[in-house]
């Protein structure tokens, strides 16, 4: 299944290829895949997600993380759900209720409009030092995420990924990564800034627990909002629990 990458979070700036390669797994792909893939290492789960979409487009090295990072999600989509959608399942904060959603690509899956200028960086200031940004692909993120799987000093994903918007931490590895990890007050903002930018280009789906939002006008409802990416942190975490067998595909005698 080729994929136009202007239909990417990106919008395929910048790339020299008109679409990447995204294929649906079989039951013996989604069986190998659970068999293989690291337990209890989000970072173990990340690289393993990312060689697999490779093995079918080499391309994706030079996609960036943000459509990986939907690309990973979309791929699980179309292995489990054929009219691409998708029902969650979260708890109400409040009274502790489960909510379930239908979540359809088409409806409930939005972009939030990408601003060309933002793909070509910038220079910031961060702990007193001067940078420049970068919009990793997956080969640049590679550098730096390699140096987090032998070492494991930091082990949040979110965390690598912002270190890895960093364009000197190559050279100024130790500064970069004391700088992000250490950052107070205004450079919070920035950085928070940084990862809404380049990582949250998904809006997320809000869910409304009928319970708490009886009565209440559209005004007054609180909702739980879900990322797209709490989505794929176990490629099939769901699959058994919110995508439950058809009744009429075995009809016993």
């Amino acid at each position: 299944m080729n994929i136009d990458v202007k239909l990417l979070p990106s919008g395929g700036i910048g790339y020299n290829f008109p679409s990447v390669n995204i294929n649906p797994m079989t039951f013996s792909g989604i069986c190998d895949y659970m068999a293989r893939v690291p337990k209890d290492d989000n970072l173990g789960k990340y690289l393993f997600d990312i060689d697999m979409l490779k093995s079918e487009d080499p391309n994706i090295l030079n996609c960036y993380i943000m459509d990986v990072d939907f690309l990973i999600f979309y791929k699980k989509l179309i292995t489990v759900s054929e009219d691409l959608s998708y029902q969650i399942e979260v708890k109400c904060p409040e009274c502790g209720r489960k909510i379930k959603k239908t979540v359809s690509f088409e409806h409930d899956i939005h972009f939030k409009q990408i601003d060309p200028k933002i793909m070509n960086g910038a220079k910031i200031e961060l702990g007193g030092h001067s940078y420049e940004t970068i919009v990793p692909t997956v080969r640049e993120f590679g550098r730096v995420f390699s140096k987090y799987l032998t070492y494991r000093k930091v082990t949040d994903l979110k965390m690598i990924k912002t270190i890895a918007l960093i364009k000197d931490f190559e050279t100024r590895a130790n500064q970069v990564e004391e700088d992000v990890l250490g950052a107070t007050h205004n450079d919070i903002t920035l950085l928070l800034a940084l990862r809404d930018l380049y990582y949250d280009q998904l809006e997320p789906i809000t869910l409304y627990c009928p319970e708490c939002n009886k009565g209440l006008d559209k005004s007054e409802r609180r909702g739980v909002t879900v990322s797209v990416e709490s989505l794929i942190v176990d490629f099939f975490r769901d699959l058994y629990v919110n995508c439950p067998i058809d009744g009429s595909k075995i009809l016993f005698k």
